[in-house]
């Protein structure tokens, strides 16, 4: 521990801390004594191992040091109290009960179903304003519009279907590929190939007339029959009424390819429409 050797020298102006740091070396430090007092003891106590004040005894604080650890808030305005104070007491809560008013708590009403209903006449002014006849003619012609809107036209085949010709088998036999049969709905084409093996079995179908086409791969149908896939060809609902979609079955080994195409005619789909006029004002819009 170091001792620390001052004292001070006062005149009515100026304070002077005469400090001995070691023989032969002596500091004069001008300032206030207990600012420098406090830097002293500051200074003992961190070569003591402890920190500025948070280590001492409360006896041990001197008076001005606790007050500067305790915070103080300043006072509130005498006007921002008062004022406070004055919505506080405008806006206090209160609870009343109805029957400290003289009000009954509850409100019971009896219904009987011989009575009538009483409905009030407001009610019966207000439907008697609306004219049910345009009414019920704006209810039909929305009708018509829903109607007319679900009447999408829908493709049919123009090929008699395979399995009611009679002829498969001899086709199957003779170009080891054929189509058995198809289903149609308004969103896709759903059919039937028999194939006497291959690696690839599959359709190819075209919207405009073999300027471009699609290839659809089929799939192995899960029956003991393994000669036979089942394909999808997905439709646009909104073709123009006078295409077509024409397409053809196929059988693809390492070696060589195998087609079944109507005979050269391929097998075709048209639209048909049983309202044109409701078709072609929905085609319009």
């Amino acid at each position: 521990m170091r001792m620390w050797s001052c004292y001070w020298v006062t005149s009515p102006h100026t304070h002077l801390l005469i400090q001995r740091v070691s023989p032969g070396v002596t500091l004069a430090v001008i300032g206030d004594y207990r600012t420098e007092m406090m830097s002293i003891m500051n200074a003992e106590q961190m070569e003591n191992g402890l920190d500025s004040d948070d280590d001492l005894q409360p006896e041990e604080i001197p008076e001005y040091l606790k007050d500067r650890r305790r915070a103080k808030s300043l006072p509130a305005y005498p006007e921002q109290a008062s004022l406070y104070h004055q919505i506080s007491q405008n806006c206090r809560k209160r609870v009343k009960f109805a029957d400290a008013l003289g009000l009954n708590l509850a409100s019971v009403k009896h219904f009987s179903t011989s009575e009538d209903p009483q409905i009030p006449a407001k009610v019966f002014n207000r439907l008697k304003s609306f004219p049910l006849q345009k009414e019920r003619e704006f209810i039909d012609d929305l009708c018509v519009n829903i109607r007319s809107s679900l009447a999408l036209d829908y493709l049919v085949p123009t090929f008699k279907t395979p399995v009611d010709s009679g002829d498969q088998e001899t086709r199957l036999a003779r170009g080891r590929v054929a189509l058995e049969s198809v289903t149609v709905t308004q969103f896709d084409v759903r059919g039937i190939i028999r194939a006497t093996g291959g690696r690839e079995v599959g359709v190819r179908y075209t919207f405009n007339d073999w300027l471009s086409f699609v290839d659809a791969q089929a799939i192995p149908v899960a029956t003991e029959d393994t000669t036979r896939y089942s394909f999808t060809m997905y439709t646009p609902p909104f073709l123009d009424p006078s295409a077509s979609v024409h397409f053809a079955v196929y059988m693809k080994d390492d070696n060589s390819e195998f087609w079944d195409n109507n005979d050269g005619l391929n097998y075709s789909l048209k639209y048909h429409s049983s309202s044109p006029s409701e078709t072609a004002a929905f085609h319009a819009v």
